[in-house]
């Protein structure tokens, strides 16, 4: 049981990996683009998570310690919830930025040039674009002074919907119709993973849609057969050259 509370977030990632070879992705396993496509999406996660490890989480950790402490000196239920509320709107604006701003495109633009979306997709964020969004979170943090806890509960719930909102595994139709409402779901993110331009710079929010909802970028649209996912001026890359096409002149182009 103990070994379940440690782990239930590799837990919760391979149960819908699984899930997904068994019922969406059994026909991809011995073609080679899957298997590039996984080892590419590993390979960005291990760059990530490094860097989380070595800098990104201390500095987070020093932007709290050293904030307003505004919100953490909130009772602790408004406290996270706000906290939450909060962060998630600046994953929105950095993220929306990301398609907008040509430099932050560089390095974004290899989380979408994934052409199998699945949950791994979740996983392929390049470690500069870590590093720059983890900046914007910092100047958050220390501005609303959100605390440390508030910043872990977030952390979780925005892994649980990233994992989710890349899956292919979908709930029923008017259930997931409702769910939307409320946060992402797999139908709402995969707009934003087509090749057309008029559909990936759509749906941005990471666990609150409601964000697109106010700032118009919502899109109705539910993907389509015609429809492809990718980049439709560049073909995918492969592992190595995901984590060093940014820092070319080329990149992001």
């Amino acid at each position: 049981m103990q070994l379940l509370k440690d782990n239930w977030l590799v837990i919760w990632f391979f149960g819908i990996f699984f899930l997904e070879l068994i019922f969406y992705h059994k026909n991809y396993v011995k073609r080679i683009e899957a298997k590039e496509h996984w080892k590419t999406n590993l390979l960005n996660f291990i760059a990530t998570k490094l860097i989380s490890i070595i800098f990104l989480i201390s500095i987070v950790n020093l932007a709290s310690k050293y904030s307003t402490h505004f919100l953490a000196n909130l009772s602790p239920l408004i406290s996270i919830v706000l906290s939450i509320f909060i962060l998630d709107f600046a994953g929105y604006i950095f993220h929306r930025a990301s398609h907008e701003i040509e430099f932050l495109w560089r390095f974004h633009e290899i989380h979408h040039l994934d052409e199998i979306l699945d949950v791994s997709t979740s996983l392929r964020v390049h470690f500069l674009e870590a590093f720059f969004h983890t900046l914007v979170s910092c100047l958050v943090i220390y501005i609303f002074g959100i605390g440390q806890e508030a910043i872990a509960i977030h952390s979780l719930i925005a892994f649980v919907f990233a994992t989710y909102h890349h899956s292919r595994f979908k709930l029923p139709i008017n259930l997931e119709k409702i769910l939307a409402l409320f946060v992402t779901t797999p139908s709402f993110h995969e707009p934003h993973h087509d090749e057309d331009i008029k559909n990936n710079q759509s749906n941005y929010a990471f666990i609150f849609p409601i964000w697109d909802r106010i700032f118009f970028t919502y899109n109705k649209r539910t993907f389509q057969s015609s429809w492809k996912f990718g980049l439709s001026y560049s073909k995918d890359v492969n592992a190595l050259n995901s984590l060093i096409k940014p820092l070319s002149k080329d990149g992001g182009k």
